[in-house]
């Protein structure tokens, strides 16, 4: 039995949702990173007053800076995921209202 249009995106639609949890989680670990980098940098700005320590708070604010811009792009992807989840939730709907077009002879679909 082969897959109908409806069957295949309701696949896509499941592959999308399980990509995006596992996206979730990647971004759950950068979020319990970027709290950790802000106690690193809040404890050298304290203890280390040298150059060293400057540079150091100076890459941790620069990896802080990469971090929210890769939120902002995150949020970006979850609005636009969230787009197309709906545009194919709403298109396996309609096609699915729409196969007992498909069931009969060709020629009494095309003449309807």
């Amino acid at each position: 039995m082969s897959e109908t249009p409806t069957d295949m995106l309701k696949v896509s639609r499941e592959v999308l949702n399980s990509a995006m949890a596992e996206l979730e989680g990647h971004l759950a670990a950068m979020e319990r990173a970027y709290t950790e980098s802000e106690d690193v940098a809040r404890q050298v700005s304290q203890s280390m007053r040298s150059t060293a320590g400057t540079k150091f708070i100076a890459k941790i604010e620069n990896w802080q800076r990469g971090y929210r811009t890769v939120m902002a792009e995150y949020k970006d992807l979850l609005d636009a995921v969230g787009i197309t989840s709906r545009v194919m939730a709403d298109t396996a709907g309609e096609a699915d209202a729409n196969m007992d077009l498909w069931s009969g002879d060709v020629y009494d679909v095309l003449s309807k």
